[in-house]
């Protein structure tokens, strides 16, 4: 499975908005730059497994919801 970064980047964004939550912060949870994170957003890096499992502990919620890939059960309904 590719990665689109940029649809990341604003999956991030858009979980981070709805907590009311700055770059700054979440970098500081995450244990990474606020330099790296900012770029996470923007789609011009991509994410380590070890800050896909830190992001997951943090949202308490899994892989799935934080790259946006829909459940099974969703696939299978949109084929």
């Amino acid at each position: 499975m590719v990665v689109d970064t940029f649809k990341l980047g604003n999956r991030l964004r858009e979980l981070r908005e709805n907590i009311h939550a700055t770059q700054q912060e979440l970098a500081e949870a995450l244990e990474v730059s606020h330099s790296y994170y900012s770029r996470l957003e923007e789609g011009r890096r991509g994410m380590t497994l070890k800050t896909l499992y830190r992001l997951v502990d943090y949202y308490d919620t899994d892989a799935n919801t934080i790259l946006d890939i829909p459940k099974k059960e969703e696939r299978k309904r949109g084929r």
